[in-house]
């Protein structure tokens, strides 16, 4: 199966818990990208700064599992210069945003918390 694992909010946690999951469906098969959209893009700055510590995070990218942060979100927060230090892709294909249903036309079920 396909997934995409949709991060949302700003939140350390749900972050966690979101790649855990990501990597775990990625370790038994699974087709899986990653995209961090709205407040989630704010993590990357601690992440990037070490403040946040998410091993997870450098796991997915390592595994190539995180497909990118949207190119809005991730200005509205001042965390591009961050995405670039960890290697994030940004896109921006819906008007700056993530265009989500690339992915669910191309079969893909949305995961998110």
């Amino acid at each position: 199966m396909k997934y995409v694992f949709l991060a949302t909010d700003d939140n350390k946690m749900q972050l966690y818990h979101l790649l855990l999951n990501a990597i775990n469906f990625h370790e038994k098969g699974h087709e899986v990208t990653t995209v961090l959209e709205c407040a989630s893009p704010k993590l990357l700055i601690g992440i990037a700064d070490g403040s946040v510590k998410l091993p997870l995070f450098g796991k997915a990218m390592e595994l190539g599992i995180i497909d990118h942060a949207c190119k809005a979100c991730t200005a509205a927060f001042s965390a591009t210069e961050a995405a670039q230090k960890l290697g994030v892709p940004l896109k921006g294909e819906l008007s700056g945003h993530s265009d989500m249903l690339k992915f669910l036309g191309n079969g893909y079920s949305l995961f998110t918390f």
